[in-house]
């Protein structure tokens, strides 16, 4: 085909239409950086395999929804034998991707169904690597945290990435949606607070976030905020790329070397790429420290995702929750997930939200009072101190709904009251 079409695919209206209606359609407004990479790689391919510019592609469209369907299901094997794309990335290329350009140009493609994907193979890898032990007393099973574990391996790394893994683990959010919290969200809290609470937009679904850091996450971020970026302004980013490479950013852009008495850091938040490389060396670290022990871990980093990546740590939260009976609601709601049934939910009062916290908060803890897991009493100590804390929070949770319950009934009267009083003066 013409190299011309190739080179200049963006420039073609029906392109430029795609991106307008992804604009649109984000709750930010904007073509997010990931979105436009995904169309920036898939795209070209489509023209390459179609042999036609954008704008021909639609044309053609038009002809009906059998040429769309048997575009999607040739490009889809295409990428496969041709490009050697693996199944489910030429499925998500295809019919998410590509399928996209079309809707987004007043094509059709409701009724086309997708293949259904494989299961991913990184859920095989995590399964060789659980974050829970299960427990039985008394004839019932229990999740107990492998804090042990957890620990040894949030040890291999730098304190910054120690804190950050930590947020992590305590608040279910995104690894990107993480990193970009500022210092105001930490600085403009009571700092008598036990809990740091985050409200927040998730990147991904647009959904707002309404979580917490767990007291020893909250002592740790406190603890390297005063450390570690106490002169920085409330707008720039909590957690930032070392000194020594934004110092080499500043040579490359301005081409000398940094000079501390004239000149001024910019400061910039890690990217979540450099955050999962960093927590890779650390899986690797891990390794070799359990690689004395009789039962070692010797597969950690074979597999192409690391089982413990940062966002391992989301499944974690989620996991933690269902099992210590957090309404799937209210978990969804901390972890910003988008569902219609949560509206009735989502004005809930950090007051309210903290009480199921503190359900959670016991599976969420690393560092403080750290126990020694492979001793049953201990194990049975967790459990029950889980099983208290539950029926005390149950029965808080009774005494708020029946105050709102009666607060109803005398919002109820007062309204007869004022009808009442309406008619009379009638």
């Amino acid at each position: 085909m013409d190299e011309q079409v190739l080179a200049n695919w963006e420039e073609y209206a029906t392109i430029k239409q795609w991106k307008k209606g992804l604009k649109f359609n984000s709750h930010s407004n904007k073509l997010s950086e990931k979105t436009l990479e995904s169309v920036r790689v898939w795209m070209p391919l489509f023209v390459e395999y179609a042999q036609k510019s954008p704008d021909q592609i639609i044309e053609e469209a038009l002809n009906g929804k059998e040429t769309v369907r048997s575009r999607l299901s040739d490009f889809c094997t295409w990428l496969q034998h041709e490009k050697g794309k693996k199944f489910n990335a030429s499925v998500n290329a295809s019919y998410s991707i590509i399928r996209g350009f079309y809707s987004h140009n007043d094509i059709n493609t409701q009724k086309i169904r997708s293949p259904k994907i494989k299961p991913a193979d990184v859920q095989s890898t995590d399964d060789l690597v659980p974050l829970f032990d299960i427990v039985e007393t008394n004839g019932k099973k229990n999740k107990v945290l492998r804090r042990t574990f957890v620990h040894d391996y949030l040890e291999c790394m730098t304190y910054r990435d120690k804190v950050i893994n930590i947020c992590l683990i305590s608040s279910g959010m995104d690894d990107g949606d993480l990193l970009k919290l500022s210092l105001a969200t930490i600085r403009y809290q009571d700092p008598n607070s036990d809990r740091i609470f985050i409200r927040n937009f998730r990147n991904k679904t647009g959904e707002i976030i309404n979580t917490f850091f767990t007291k020893e996450a909250t002592t740790m971020v406190r603890s390297y905020e005063q450390k570690y970026r106490k002169d920085a302004s409330d707008s720039e980013p909590l957690f930032v790329k070392k000194k020594s490479i934004l110092k080499q950013k500043f040579t490359k852009t301005n081409g000398r070397e940094f000079d501390k008495d004239i000149d001024n850091l910019e400061f910039e938040s890690i990217d979540p790429h450099v955050l999962a490389m960093n927590n890779r060396n650390a899986v690797k670290k891990l390794e070799k420290l359990l690689s004395s022990q009789e039962n070692s871990v010797k597969f950690l980093q074979r597999a192409k995702q690391s089982p413990l990546r940062p966002k391992r740590w989301r499944k974690l939260f989620n996991d933690a929750c269902d099992s210590v009976g957090v309404p799937t609601d209210i978990k969804r709601i901390f972890m910003g997930k988008s569902d219609p049934a949560n509206k009735p939910y989502g004005g809930k009062s950090k007051q309210d939200l903290e009480i199921y916290y503190e359900m959670v908060e016991p599976l969420l803890t690393i560092y403080s009072d750290l126990i020694d897991l492979k001793n049953n009493s201990d194990n049975q100590k967790i459990i029950d101190d889980l099983k208290n804390d539950k029926e005390e929070t149950k029965q808080r949770l009774n005494e708020i709904e029946q105050q709102i319950l009666e607060m109803k009934k005398e919002a109820a009267r007062a309204r007869e009251e004022t009808i009442q009083k309406t008619q009379n003066l009638n």
